[in-house]
């Protein structure tokens, strides 16, 4: 999978981990929104939109139906009366196909995090050591 898959409309998977060994993965469905919906970043570089999917199903996509977006911030457009609206979040392109995954990936990013799990004995979450800045 890559940035010439995506199609607008679409539910991806974002994947997150909550420990450094990527043993306990998180997985949540996005709605992809479209590319560069914000400002472009300064590098030039392209930015893949991704909608969460309550939002979703609530307000629709973003994109659809010739609705405006006001975002607040870069990557809402929550409304300032009562916090509710849609919620983005970009990506780059090497993200696309690892961080964020089509349904069809997904038995493999599980079992992947299974087979490392049973090698490090299903390791546990224990308080991170540092500052957190």
């Amino acid at each position: 999978m890559d940035v010439n898959s995506l199609e607008v409309g679409a539910t991806y998977y974002r994947i997150t981990y909550a420990d450094v060994a990527h043993t306990m993965p998180g997985i949540e469905p996005m709605v992809y929104a479209g590319m560069n919906l914000f400002d472009p970043p300064p590098d030039g570089s392209a930015r893949y939109y991704f909608q969460d999917a309550v939002s979703v199903v609530r307000f629709g996509l973003g994109t659809q139906l010739g609705q405006e977006m006001q975002p607040i911030g870069e990557t809402s457009d929550l409304s300032p009366d009562n916090g509710e609206g849609r919620v983005y979040w970009g990506h780059e392109a090497q993200e696309i196909g690892v961080a964020i995954v089509d349904l069809l990936a997904l038995p493999a990013v599980v079992d992947g995090a299974i087979q490392r799990a049973k090698a490090l004995g299903f390791p546990k979450l224990s308080k991170a050591k540092g500052k957190w800045v």
